[in-house]
Order: C-alpha cells, then structure tokens, then sequence
C-alpha cells in the first residue's frame, strides 16, 4: 500500500507543498495585482493635484501600503 500524505510538524508552512503542485497565490498575479491598484486609484481619479497629495499623506501617516 502507497502512502502519499506525509506527515510533518504543525508549524509546517502548508503553501510550500501547494506550490510544489503548481499553486501560484493570488498576491502573485498580476492580474490581481491590476485588479487592486486599479481599486485603491478610484479616490483619485476625481482630485486635483494638492487633493491627491494630500491624500497621499494620509495614507501615509495611516501606514497604507499602495500596491505598485
């Protein structure tokens, strides 16, 4: 009889053995990539140049990560 679960320890990182057989996370592609940039500029479409520096700020001293 084959076995094919291998035991490890409970602190295993389960994602190492996913990417073995193919996975890819989302934070990865590029296509979600776009998808959440384009997202986080919805703010800025409709400001003008100060408005969207000061909103930079905000973000800023919020600590918001920006996806770029």
């Amino acid at each position: 009889m084959k076995h094919e679960h291998i035991w490890t320890a409970s602190g295993t990182d389960i994602t190492l053995r996913w990417r073995l057989r193919g996975w890819i996370p989302p934070s990865e592609l590029q296509e979600y990539k776009d998808k959440w940039k384009y997202f986080q500029e919805l703010p800025l479409r409709h400001l003008d140049d100060a408005a969207k520096e000061q909103y930079e700020q905000v973000l800023r001293k919020a600590k918001v990560m920006r996806i770029k």
